[in-house]
């Protein structure tokens, strides 16, 4: 697994110290965000345009 950027860590460590819940889960929605679209350059995935064969 990758190691995560110090803007996700910080992200985390906030959600940690917050007690609103709405603030924790926009923190953690902000790291999941970021982390799925690393993913997708790590899964080598080949794109297609529209209508393409």
């Amino acid at each position: 697994m990758a190691d995560l950027s110090e803007g996700c860590k910080d992200h985390l460590i906030k959600a940690l110290h917050d007690d609103d819940p709405a603030e924790k889960n926009y923190h953690i929605r902000q790291v999941l965000q970021a982390t799925a679209a690393d993913s997708i350059d790590e899964a080598a995935v080949e794109l297609k345009r529209l209508g393409a064969e």
